[in-house]
């Protein structure tokens, strides 16, 4: 790969310019964080023919803007500060090979639309969004003190047609370990397009929910037809059982997760009650249902139909966590005063997302946990009465499995997880052709992670661009904003 940057070295008049040759730039492939300046952008590289104790070298950042950066490090050495369009480094030099990560300290002004540029190449910018032990600004300890959760998890993001950014996700404060347990759907929310996020705080709480056990796996929309935002979340049963051991035939909070929903009428600040929808979404009078353990979200992010019906893409797994797992729809055709679900797609799967193509038709894509690793997508054209297999060009899932999320932007369809055998690399990737071919796609971050991601369409200054919200580790998410056309 070419140098993504430009590295001149300046030597003092002990050491002559021939003793330093070969010098590679390599960018990491991570994004520079606002928050963090312990995350490697690039790694240094070069031989030298003899030791030196210290050696200046010299980074060409034409093209930065200068605000945006703190300063820069290099190794262990001292955080330089941008000066003339440069940032000069002092290191020690080790006879051979020397190689040190290239580090970016990003100042409170820094922008995810605006990247870095070094010597013409481009290194996306990211917020922070949730971080280890962050304090819950609506929650506080018996002892006066804002709670902290030591984890975060399953994100879900919207833009409303005000220009908010609505980001949702589990608050783990205990363990990042799935439900049941002490979690809670909290909120944060961004006004200047996901520079900056607000302090988090709750959305849906399970404290005044008959049973506990936690609340979480939320996912959102917005409708735009009275920009009321929804969230959609699954509590964990009253007998504190794992969600895969839901009971088919009932909707007793005791033998099966609960299925709520609430409401936001000012851009997610205040979030209205929470109300089950557990009958209505499990249809126990429908013997299509009758095999149902449990139905509920994605999760990730919902969408509002041309018509205004409201969809949330659903999973549907059998009694006691037996087969069969299905992809499935749950909708709203009156603005949320009712819900229902669709018929259980017959291809497979669990964790879903779904479009809506120029055609009026839902496209499902699910995560599969059986058979060859990857992703299953179906199509109906009657909100999920009657279901057709799509056959696409192979999305792959990490070994393990993992969620993915799906957006349709114009004619182009974007598709977001991991692409890999683990989960780390996470990449972006895109179909023109309503999903049946797909891109080599952009790797948006490299590093190891808990996989999730979300995804929203964002239009800013007459340029198409998509918001992506995902996990680092299982307590960081974090926020990029990445040109439609990049994707490739």
């Amino acid at each position: 790969m070419k140098h993504a940057f430009f590295l001149t070295l300046l030597f003092g008049a002990a050491c002559a310019q021939a003793a330093i040759s070969g010098i590679s730039v390599k960018p990491t492939g991570a994004p520079a964080i606002k928050g963090r300046k312990d995350v490697p952008i690039a790694t240094v590289t070069f031989a030298a023919a003899q030791d030196a104790q210290a050696e200046k070298l010299r980074l060409d950042i034409r093209g930065t803007n200068p605000s945006d950066v703190v300063c820069f490090s290099l190794g262990q050495s001292e955080c330089a500060r941008v000066e003339n369009d440069a940032a000069t480094f002092t290191v020690p030099v080790k006879k051979g090979q020397n190689t040190f990560s290239l580090y970016a300290e990003l100042s409170d002004t820094a922008s995810v639309g605006r990247p870095l540029r070094i010597d013409g190449e481009r290194i996306r910018v990211a917020s922070v969004v949730t971080r280890p032990a962050q304090e819950i600004v609506d929650r506080r300890l018996p002892n006066g003190k804002l709670r902290a959760s030591k984890n975060f998890r399953i994100p879900g993001i919207v833009m409303t047609p005000k220009g908010t950014l609505v980001a949702v996700f589990d608050i783990r404060y205990k363990h990042a370990g799935d439900l049941p347990a002490d979690i809670t759907v909290g909120v944060s929310t961004s006004k200047d397009g996901g520079d900056t996020w607000s302090p988090i705080r709750t959305a849906i709480d399970y404290a005044g929910l008959p049973g506990g056990n936690g609340i979480g796996d939320p996912a959102i929309l917005v409708d735009p037809s009275n920009n009321r935002v929804w969230v959609i979340a699954l509590r964990a049963p009253k007998s504190g059982h794992p969600i895969f051991k839901s009971k088919t035939g009932t909707v007793d909070p005791a033998q099966c997760g609960q299925l709520f929903v609430a409401y936001s009428d000012d851009e997610g600040e205040t979030w209205s009650e929470p109300r089950n929808i557990t009958a209505e979404a499990k249809r126990l009078n429908d013997p299509d249902t009758a095999d149902w353990g449990c139905i509920f979200q994605g999760p990730g992010a919902g969408i509002a139909l041309k018509d205004g019906t409201l969809v949330f893409p659903a999973q549907i797994w059998g009694n006691d966590g037996r087969a069969p797992h299905h992809g499935a729809l749950i909708y709203s055709t009156d603005h949320g005063k009712t819900w229902t679900s669709s018929k259980a797609s017959p291809f497979g799967g669990s964790e879903s997302t779904v479009v809506q193509l120029a055609d009026g038709s839902l496209l499902l894509n699910t995560r599969e946990g059986g058979g060859p690793k990857t992703r299953v997508t179906a199509r109906t054209t009657d909100l999920g009465q009657t279901w057709q297999k799509v056959e696409t060009s192979p999305l792959r899932q990490p070994g393990n499995l993992c969620q993915a999320a799906m957006l349709r932007v114009g004619d182009t369809l974007v598709f977001s997880n991991p692409n890999s055998g683990k989960r780390d690399t996470m990449t972006l990737r895109k179909s023109t052709d309503n999903g049946k071919t797909w891109s080599k796609g952009i790797v948006y971050d490299p590093r190891a992670c808990a996989g999730y991601s979300t995804l929203c369409p964002m239009r800013q200054r007459g340029q198409d661009y998509v918001g992506v919200l995902y996990e680092g580790q299982s307590d960081y998410h974090y926020f990029q904003r990445i040109p439609l056309g990049e994707i490739q």
